[in-house]
C-alpha cells in the first residue's frame, strides 16, 4: 500500500509540526509522521518546559518575538493557556515556562484544523530512496509495513534521518566525548514552599551533602529544579554524562542503560528528598518522560554550514529565513552549560542554504538536524529556532512543488 502527498515533514517535533503546518497552509496535502504517539517532540516526550529561542536577545528591552509566524502563534497559545501574560527574565535570556501536556493539545488543535494535514504516529521511517518520481520513504506503523510516496521531503527528525539511510556522507556527527549531554526530567507534584533562587541553593547544598555522604548517586549533583506554570508542580532536570566519551545516541544499549541511569537518579532524589526535605514531604512518585532529552546527535552537511562564529557576531544574509535568539548553551559534560553570548544583543540570520542541499532537490532538513557546526547547534537546537527553521523549511518545500 502507498501512500502520497505533495509534501511529507518526517518528525513530529517542533520543527516537523511547524514544517507541517506551513505546507498544509499554503495548499499542499501533508503527511506528518512520527515515532511517538504525541506530537511536540522533546517539548512533549522529554518534558522539556521551557520555550527557549522565541524572543529578541536584546533583554534591556521589553520582551519581542525574534520570529513572526507560527513560533510566536505557538508561544502566545501558550501564554494564554497557562495565564503568562510575559516570559520570565532569566539573567541574560527571556523564557516562557511552558506545560508538556498543553504543548501536546495545542499540537492537536493546529494539526486538526488543516484539512490538508494529515498526521501518522506511531511510525518509524526505515527506508528511503530517490527516483526520477520523487521521494519513496519505506515506514512500519502499527506492525505494517508501507510505502510513501512525495516530490518534496522535510527531515525533521532531529539524527539526519533521511542522509542515514540513503547517503551517509550527507550529514555529520562529532565524538561521544563532546556530543551534548542527554538530560533526564520528571515532574515533581505537591512541591511546598517559594522555590525562589534562596530555596534552589538550599536544596542544591542538600543534595551535594548527600552525595558526599553516599546516599545519593554522584549523577544527581547536577539536578536543577524550575517551576511549572502550575501551582505545586515543579520540573527537575538531571544532565547524564551518559558515559562520556562512549555516548553515542544511536547506540541502543547505551541508550537504555542512560534512561536507566535517569530513572535511577530521579527516583533516588524524591526517596531522600520526600525524607529530608519539608517541602518535599507530600510529594507522590514523580511523573516520569517518554524518553531523555537527546540535545544532539547527527546533523546534515547543506550548502552552508552556519557556525558559531557567525552567531557571535549576529551575522546577517542575503536568503537568510529565520533568526537566532538564543546564545550557544554548550552542555559537553554534566556539570552545567557553557554559554557563549552574541557580541551585540542582536538576533544573526539562518540562511535558507543550511536548510537544502543543489545535489538533492526536493530535501529539506530543519530543527536539530539543520546545516550547523557543533558549537552553532547549541543556539539552533532550542525548540522556538526549531519552530522557525521548520516553517522555513515547510514553505520552501511548497515552493518546489510549484515548480514542479
Amino acid at each position: 500500500m502507498t501512500l502520497e502527498a505533495d509534501v511529507i515533514v518526517a518528525g513530529g517535533g517542533s520543527a516537523g509540526l511547524a514544517a507541517a503546518l506551513a505546507a498544509a497552509r499554503a495548499g499542499a496535502r501533508t503527511l506528518l509522521i512520527e515515532r511517538q504517539t504525541k506530537l511536540g517532540g522533546m517539548g512533549t516526550n522529554a518534558l522539556v518546559h521551557t520555550f527557549c529561542g522565541l524572543f529578541h536577545p536584546d533583554v534591556s528591552q521589553p520582551w519581542a518575538w525574534v520570529n513572526a509566524g507560527i513560533p510566536a502563534e505557538i508561544g502566545q497559545a501558550m501564554m494564554d493557556r497557562t495565564g503568562q501574560t510575559a516570559p520570565d527574565l532569566m539573567g541574560r535570556v527571556y523564557v516562557l515556562r511552558q506545560h508538556p501536556s498543553l504543548y501536546a493539545q495545542i499540537a492537536d488543535e493546529l494539526c486538526l484544523a488543516e484539512p490538508r494535514l494529515s498526521v501518522l504516529s506511531g511510525t518509524e521511517w526505515i527506508d528511503l530512496q530517490k527516483d526520477e518520481k520523487g521521494w519513496h520513504l519505506g515506514i512500519i506503523t502499527r506492525g505494517e509495513r508501507r510505502t510513501l510516496h512525495t516530490q518534496t521531503l522535510v527531515d525533521t527528525t532531529g539524527d539526519a534521518t533521511g542522509a542515514r539511510l540513503l547517503r551517509p556522507s550527507w550529514c555529520q556527527q562529532v565524538e561521544g566525548s563532546r556530543l551534548y549531554r542527554p538530560a533526564y526530567i520528571a515532574a515533581f507534584h505537591g512541591v511546598l514552599g517559594t522555590h525562589d533562587d534562596g530555596w534552589r541553593l538550599q536544596t542544591g547544598a542538600v543534595i551535594v551533602r548527600a552525595i558526599r555522604e553516599g546516599l545519593l548517586p554522584a549523577a544527581a549533583i547536577g539536578a536543577g529544579f524550575r517551576d511549572s506554570p502550575f501551582a505545586g508542580e515543579t520540573f527537575v532536570t538531571v544532565d547524564l554524562e551518559a558515559g562520556q566519551g562512549e555516548w553515542d545516541p544511536f547506540d541502543p544499549t547505551k541508550r537504555a542503560r542512560m534512561e536507566q541511569e535517569g530513572r535511577e537518579v530521579v527516583l533516588a532524589l524524591w526517596k531522600y528528598l520526600r525524607q529530608q526535605h519539608p517541602d518535599f514531604r507530600p510529594c507522590p512518585p514523580p511523573m516520569l518522560p517518554v524518553k531523555a532529552g537527546i540535545r544532539e546527535t547527527a546533523r546534515y552537511i547543506g550548502d552552508y554550514i552556519i557556525t558559531g562564529d557567525d552567531l557571535a557576531s549576529s551575522r546577517r544574509f542575503e536568503d537568510e529565513v529565520a533568526l537566532a535568539g538564543w546564545p550557544m548553551e554548550k552542555r559537553e559534560n554534566a556539570r552545567g552549560p557553557k554559554f557563549r553570548y552574541f557580541d551585540e544583543p542582536l538576533p544573526p540570520g539562518i540562511p535558507a542554504r543550511c536548510l537544502f542541499r543543489q545535489d538533492a532537490p526536493g530535501l529539506f532538513f530543519a530543527g536539530r538536524c539543520l546545516s550547523a557546526d557543533h558549537e552553532a547547534l547549541a543556539s539552533l537546537r532550542v525548540m522556538g529556532t526549531c519552530m522557525a527553521t521548520g516553517e522555513a523549511a515547510g514553505k520552501m518545500a511548497v515552493d518546489f512543488v510549484s515548480r514542479c
